[in-house]
């Protein structure tokens, strides 16, 4: 599991944690996971293999929270 994964897993069990707090801290993880996929397709950073799969677990958490992920892909930041 990744480090990700396991603090997106954290994240979605912390019952002491409101859901929109939850939510700020899943768009800040997405955000970051779109910028770096957007670098390593720029050819600024190398590609690393979980890079899809984080931004694929971080959607599904914001989907569990009731919101949509962004829809435009790396490039809509």
């Amino acid at each position: 599991m990744t480090h990700i994964k396991r603090q997106i897993v954290t994240i979605l069990t912390d019952d002491q944690m409101p859901d929109d707090e939850k939510i700020v801290i899943l768009r800040q993880l997405e955000a970051d996971s779109l910028s770096k996929e957007r670098s390593a397709t720029e050819g600024m950073t190398p590609v690393d293999g979980d890079d899809g799969e984080d931004l694929k677990t971080i959607e599904n958490a914001l989907r569990r929270l009731g919101q949509q992920p962004v829809e435009a892909g790396a490039a809509s930041l």
